[in-house]
């Protein structure tokens, strides 16, 4: 029983709405870093039958770049799906009591609204878009080998 290893999975994917602003900070380094909740909505049917909706908000860190191009396309209220790994956090308060939080620290964020915030000169053409991989970035269509 010594020899059983345990996987070490820590995976969470999540979809929500940012609850707040996004202010971009950064670490004494550099380090561009992000910092906002998520508010993710459960719907179910109560004792009584009748449907109810349960908020729950989560704590996400969004590190360099993606965190940086984030705050260009999304800001409060964007739906956004997020994957990453849970981690805990430690920190001392302003009362001198050490507190420890969960977060979600962000391996990727996808903002599921395309639209550049209110107070970006961004406009709506220069959202980068991904290009199709399997085509090398150009897209075609033909009907010539579907079969049916």
């Amino acid at each position: 029983m010594a020899d059983l290893r345990l996987p070490r999975l820590n995976r969470v994917i999540i979809c929500g709405r940012i609850t707040h602003d996004l202010e971009l900070k950064f670490t004494p380094k550099g380090t561009p870093v992000l910092r906002f909740s998520l508010a993710n909505d459960r719907n179910y049917r109560d004792e009584s039958g009748e449907w109810q909706t349960q908020t729950s908000f989560f704590d996400v860190v969004v590190w360099s770049e993606r965190a940086e191009n984030l705050t260009k396309y999304a800001g409060k209220g964007t739906a956004v799906l997020v994957e990453g790994r849970l981690e805990a956090r430690t920190y001392t308060d302003q009362n001198n009591i050490n507190r420890k939080i969960w977060e979600i620290v962000a391996d990727s964020v996808q903002a599921l609204e395309w639209r550049p915030r209110e107070d970006s000169n961004v406009q709506a053409g220069d959202i980068p878009l991904p290009d199709d991989p399997s085509t090398g970035g150009e897209t075609t269509s033909t009907t010539d080998n579907l079969p049916f």
